[in-house]
Order: structure tokens, then sequence, then C-alpha cells
């Protein structure tokens, strides 16, 4: 009788073991597409220098508002660029004649266009010099993959070096949006420049990449198991990038760099009560949370401008 429970035990437990062996091997090829079309660069086009989302009117507004800051101040626009790790990398910069340079980090799949809208305040406001930057694989910039802040912030390290060294700058702020906080905060805890790095602003910063991707597979009607996990597993293998380790919600427990978050109640892809569980770990002696009723994932400013201007001139006060 035990033998024959052992035997019934083995056939379903091998049942089980094929069936997700089988799964896996039909969702694998739907996992690659996923993980290319999210973070590898595959022709100049694709994380090119064009409005990512022509269909949605906010980004449409969003993108022609910083194009028109860009026009205004073109004589004050210096295009540079710096090499790392045999990758030439594309950046702008804008002189107003301070000390302090505002430098945006955009999220997966945007360049430095997308930045001018974020860097508006910080110019008209509070007369800060800006790098707008293409992240590596973004826009004018060389590269193949984006790793998740990865490899980014070594590049973001080079750029601060190239700040202080040629211009002057004494401190610099970083407005990262989405992904973008994962560049900020490893460039924070382990740049060779942190020191110069003042502040950081975040905007819809999600605990780790794996649960934002969730969200946007579910948001898009796939299946997201095994799919998530093949992903994941395609990027960490593929890109270099540390998913878990690198996540905000592990390198915010390190952080000591004053930090503030802003944050939708209506963000779909980075969870509010998941950033605000996040928030409670941040061990930053200085660091402040600010809720927002409207607003989709990164579109704050556009529904509440005159506030999040507000609240980040009020949070850049207390750094310097």
């Amino acid at each position: 009788m035990e033998i024959v429970l052992i035997v019934l035990l083995a056939i379903v437990v091998l049942s089980v073991i094929g069936g997700i062996c089988v799964v896996i091997f039909y969702l694998n090829p739907l996992s690659i597409k996923i993980y290319e079309e999210q973070v590898v660069r595959t022709s100049k086009e694709k994380f090119g220098s064009a409005c990512t989302y022509t269909d949605n009117e906010e980004q449409v507004i969003m993108w022609n508002t910083g194009l028109e800051w860009a026009e205004l101040f073109k004589d004050k626009k210096e295009i540079i660029e710096i090499e790392n790790m045999g990758l030439k990398l594309h950046a702008e910069y804008y002189d107003f004649g301070s000390d302090t340079c505002i430098i945006s980090i955009p999220g997966r799949s945007e360049g430095l266009m997308y930045g001018y809208y974020f860097d508006i305040p910080y110019q008209r406001d509070m007369g800060m010099n800006v790098l707008a930057v293409d992240p590596r694989s973004h826009g004018e910039s060389e590269g193949k993959f984006h790793s998740l802040g990865h490899y980014e912030h070594m590049d973001l390290d080079k750029w601060i070096t190239l700040l202080e060294e040629r211009y002057g700058i004494k401190k610099v702020f970083l407005h990262c949006i989405c992904v973008g906080t994962c560049t900020g905060l490893l460039m924070a805890i382990n740049g060779k420049k942190r020191e110069n790095v003042k502040g950081i602003i975040t905007e819809g910063a999600f605990v780790t990449f794996k649960e934002t991707f969730r969200e946007h597979i579910k948001y898009e009607g796939k299946p997201t198991f095994p799919v998530l996990q093949l992903c994941m597993h395609h990027i960490e293998k593929n890109t270099d990038a540390k998913i878990m380790a690198e996540s905000p919600q592990e390198l915010v427990k390190k952080l000591e760099t004053p930090i503030l978050f802003l944050h939708s109640r209506e963000d779909r892809f980075s969870l509010p009560d998941k950033t605000a569980k996040m928030f409670e770990t941040c061990t930053s002696k200085n660091k402040k949370i600010v809720w927002f009723d409207k607003g989709s994932h990164s579109h704050l400013r556009i529904n509440n401008e005159a506030e999040y201007d507000r609240v980040i001139k009020e949070f850049v006060a207390t750094c310097v």
C-alpha cells in the first residue's frame, strides 16, 4: 500500500513539474519579447529623442512645455560628452551662473528632452544650472540596454565629476523619475562624488522593479506567472542589473542624503501603500514624503504644478 502511495505521489509531482516546464517553454518567448521591449535598444529610434506617448495629452503638453523652456534658453546651452566603460554619453549643460546644478534622471525609455519639464522650477525658482542627461542607450548616448541604475549611477558619477572640475559646481541635486530613483540612490550611497549630492527628489518611486513590472504586465492584460519571473531572469542575466539588492526599498535603508518623495495616490504602477512603507524604513535624517491626490505615474507636476514646485523649493532650502 505504501509503495502504491509513493508511486502515485511521484506521478503527481512529476506531472506538476512537467506542466510547469511546458508552461515555461511556451511563455519564455513572450518573456524574452517583453524584456527586449522594455530595456533593450534595438534601433536608434527606440528610446530616442522624441515624445514617447503622443497619444497621451498630458505627456504631449509636458513635452512641448519642456521644449519651449529649452528654446528660451538655447543661448545658455552647451553640448557636452563623456566616455564611460567604452560608451560615449551625451548631455546638455545650461549655465545660469550658479554653483548649484540640478540633474534630472528620466525614467526608462526617456531621454534628456523629457527631463526639461522637470528642470523648470529648479532654474526658474532657485536659479540652478541644469544638466540634462541622455542615459546610456537613450537619446544620443551609446549603449545597448538600461541596467536599472547599476551602470547608470557610475555614468552619473562621471557627470558630477565633470561639473565639479570643468564648471566649478559645488552642489548637485538629483530629480529622479521612476526607475531614475535607482540611479540616484546608488549614486548617493556608492558614488565617488556622493558628497556633492545635497539632495534627492524622487517622483513615483517603486519599491522594486519586479513589483512595478508586475503591475505593468497586469495592466496590459498579460499573465504574470511565470512571465514576470522569466523577465526578471533575462534582465539580470543580460544587463547585470541587481533587481532586489539594488532596489529602492533596500537602498533607502542605507541612505544619509536628504530625500523628498513625491507620490500620487492614483499611481497604479508604483503602489502608494508600498511606497509609504518604504519611506518609513528610509534612514536619512532629512526625509519627507508629499502625497498628491491627482496625477498618474510620472504625471504629478502637470496636475499639481504650483504645489509641486513649492514643496521642492522648500525641501531644497533645508539641504543647503
